[in-house]
């Protein structure tokens, strides 16, 4: 476990909804969640990376590996709390990830989600020397996959041919770090790092509906899906995490509210004079009519280059209490991550900082989630 330190911890005005902890998805290593105290409440003896997600009948989406010492996360397992497994996917380590600053690597390298089917969708590598630009849906109950979603058959092919490989050989154009499905017209929302954009497609066709990204080096054919942007101080993600469809905002059905983390790290594209100053939360309102987008929340950039992360992070919608949960997970070189959770006028309710974990066992997201999940029944039997 790192060191804990909580600084502020105001708990009238903290989400705390059913008992809720604040769960640290690290990059490698233990996941746990600890109290407004700080104090750690739960962990999982079984390393996990990336995915820890709660699925609607309130277990969790969990990625590990078989053993501790394994050097791949190749085993994904729908788990309660408790510790009981109910499914278990062996991935296939042909086509891993390596995670940044660890030996450990990642054959679902950032993201899964459930679908209202059931089934899973998951960010993979291909076998290709193109990594981290595909999606395979598989059934929840046999593992088999149903559908696949190739990257580079959507976005321009000179993208990924034109983008500089890396000292192994394999070709990071994409960097697929976030999935979010928006039941309203059967659509998912996906971030891609390297390419400093967000976009929705349709999950049926895979067809774009609208593309979140500086203009800079967009070919002619894409510019009808690019967003435009509207009011005072706008900025374009640069590097970002961590996308999330929020409730309706405003009680208007042409528009659609995301959050994300923006790293503000340009890769591609985007303002290179704001780079690396700070980070924060952003809350875009897009109307998908007009194609217009508008900035209606944001926390991080009165911190500055304190708090500026290269790499990983998060933000999240707090339900009850209309708060945001904060994650500068790589503070001070991946030394440091800082969890804040601020009411909608900025002030802070939750203050926490980790430090002395080991190496990549920084937060990648902090979630707030309750260790008794409304959706959750255990079923006890008994043998005859």
């Amino acid at each position: 476990m790192p060191t804990i330190d909580v600084k502020t911890s105001d708990t009238k005005k903290m989400e705390q909804t059913g008992n809720q902890l604040t769960f640290i998805t690290p990059s490698t290593k233990y996941a746990y969640g600890v109290d407004s105290n700080g104090d750690v409440r739960w962990y999982s003896t079984k390393y996990n990376s990336h995915v820890f997600k709660e699925l609607k009948n309130g277990h969790l989406l969990y990625l590990t590996k078989y053993d501790n010492a394994d050097d791949t996360y190749s085993l994904l397992l729908e788990t309660d709390y408790l510790g009981k497994i109910y499914h278990a996917y062996s991935m296939t380590t042909e086509a891993e990830s390596e995670q940044s600053g660890s030996s450990s690597k990642s054959a679902i390298h950032h993201d899964a989600i459930e679908l209202p089917s059931g089934n899973l969708l998951l960010t993979i590598n291909d076998d290709t020397k193109y990594m981290e630009d595909t999606m395979i849906e598989i059934d929840r109950q046999t593992g088999e996959v149903v559908k696949t979603i190739d990257l580079k058959d959507i976005l321009p092919e000179e993208f990924y041919k034109d983008y500089k490989a890396r000292s192994d050989g394999k070709v990071d154009w994409f960097h697929q770090n976030a999935i979010w499905y928006d039941e309203s017209d059967d659509s998912i929302i996906i971030s891609s790092r390297s390419q400093d954009t967000v976009m929705k497609i349709d999950y049926n066709s895979t067809k774009i509906k609208w593309i979140l990204s500086d203009k800079e080096g967009w070919p002619a054919s894409y510019k009808k899906y690019l967003l435009d942007p509207t009011g005072d101080d706008f900025k374009y993600p640069a590097g970002q995490h961590a996308v999330e469809i929020l409730s309706d905002q405003d009680d208007n059905s042409d528009t659609v509210d995301i959050l994300l983390y923006d790293n503000n790290e340009v890769v591609t594209r985007g303002d290179e004079e704001e780079s690396g100053k700070y980070s924060e939360a952003v809350q875009y309102r897009i109307n998908e009519k007009t194609k217009k987008v508008e900035m209606v929340f944001s926390f991080g950039k009165e911190l500055g280059e304190d708090y500026w992360t290269e790499i990983v992070g998060a933000a999240r919608y707090m339900e009850t209490t209309g708060n945001y949960l904060v994650n500068f997970g790589h503070r001070k070189d991946g030394k440091e991550s800082s969890i804040i959770e601020v009411n909608q006028a900025g002030e802070v309710a939750f203050e926490m900082n980790l430090t002395s974990f080991p190496d990549s066992a920084w937060a990648y997201r902090a979630e707030r989630f309750s260790l008794y999940p409304a959706s959750y029944k255990y079923k006890m039997t008994e043998d005859e």
